[in-house]
């Protein structure tokens, strides 16, 4: 892989349960088309990561969400493309808020799906993420 003016970029994603069941989406972009991802995006230039998260649910979902804690730091590698993705578990502001799909280039579909009975084509994010919540480690080495 040519690594000439390549970057390592840094993302976030949120994990949002509600009732044992998880929300993801199915992408629609080129890169991983088809596979489930969790809800995030790139971080952008003098953003920190908690109004990152907060920005992306909003655009993604429309729904307000709430931060509660860290729960990966995951880099990933794939497509020719290297992220450091910081992954945190949320929770709703408004229980009666529902998720609607507004960016539909980007996105498929959502879809609440039970913790314990995860899709297995996963993008490699949301893999690695998922992974470290279930292991209840940040990252593999803590």
């Amino acid at each position: 892989m040519e690594k000439k003016n390549k970057q390592v970029k840094v993302g976030v994603s949120g994990i949002l349960l509600k009732e044992g069941r998880l929300l993801m989406y199915k992408r629609n972009k080129s890169l991983g088309r088809g596979l489930w991802e969790l809800p995030g995006g790139n971080l952008e230039f003098g953003e920190n990561f908690e109004d990152c998260l907060l920005r992306e649910f909003k655009e993604e979902t429309g729904l307000d969400v709430k931060i509660e804690k860290l729960i990966s730091i995951a880099p990933s590698k794939m497509y020719g493309n290297h992220y450091i993705v910081f992954s945190f578990l949320v929770s709703p502001i408004n229980l009666e808020q529902k998720v609607e799909l507004l960016e539909p280039d980007i996105h498929q579909k959502w879809e609440w799906f039970n913790i314990d009975n995860l899709p297995t084509d996963l993008f490699i994010a949301a893999e690695n993420t998922l992974r470290d919540f279930k292991n209840g480690k940040i990252h593999p080495l803590f």
